[in-house]
């Protein structure tokens, strides 16, 4: 995969490779030292790295990273930054103008009835009025804060009024234990729908620099919707 991939995520959003550290070799052969073991071939390989997930022996797992660029709305930024296994470094709004571009849903969800923290589709609804008056909100915060900005208010205070669906984006690197950890809660079902379709695309960057562990988080993992199609 040549640095500078890119997947299209949340309208204006997407998910970039960067680098990465380390095969899925390097997490065999960081497993065999224990035994001070060589390789035994390819197959033989394979198999101990599968069992080495399917048994949980996660630190050869750790030897292994990748570096993301992500542009996502903060909202979600807010809730990716929990994981705090991972090194992040965040476009500061101190620093720099922000862009006036804001997330907006191609289509609205009601709260779900059963689950607090879910929602769902709703036919009752007007998607279409609903996505205008948004608009209409992005449209005066960002001229609020432009005003701001020409009346020498500091960057760090105009920013205030900007609501968190603005996008923001960050440089992100994780290791590979933890990155599986982060995709088997944010792909879960329970998880918020904008964040799955950003821990798939994600998903499917480390899928192709390690296949063999991929293979075995898809044949072990349990209770997690395979969402590939969708990033």
């Amino acid at each position: 995969m040549d640095s500078g991939h890119t997947i299209p995520i949340l309208g204006n959003g997407y998910v970039r490779y960067i680098d990465h550290l380390g095969s899925d070799l390097r997490i065999v052969e960081s497993a065999r030292i224990s035994y001070k073991s060589p390789s035994k071939g390819e197959d033989q390989d394979k198999k101990l790295l599968s069992y080495l997930y399917k048994n949980r022996h996660t630190s050869p797992f750790e030897q292994c990273s990748i570096t993301y660029n992500i542009k996502m709305p903060i909202f979600i930024m807010r809730q990716f930054v929990r994981h705090r296994t991972f090194r992040l470094n965040e476009w500061s709004g101190r620093y720099s103008e922000l862009a006036d571009e804001f997330y907006i849903p191609t289509q609205w969800r009601a709260a779900d009835a059963k689950n607090k923290q879910g929602s769902q589709v709703s036919s009752e609804l007007d998607h279409a009025a609903l996505t205008q008056e948004v608009k209409e909100a992005h449209e005066k915060a960002y001229a609020t804060y432009q005003s701001l900005l020409q009346k020498g208010v500091a960057r760090e205070l105009a920013r205030a009024v900007l609501p968190v669906s603005i996008f923001t984006e960050v440089y992100v690197n994780c290791d590979l234990h933890n990155l599986i950890h982060f995709l088997q809660l944010r792909e879960d079902d329970h998880a918020q729908m904008e964040i799955r379709e950003m821990a798939a695309a994600m998903r499917v960057v480390a899928e192709q620099l390690y296949p063999w562990t991929f293979e075995a988080f898809h044949k072990y993992r349990l209770g997690v919707t395979d969402r590939t199609k969708s990033a």
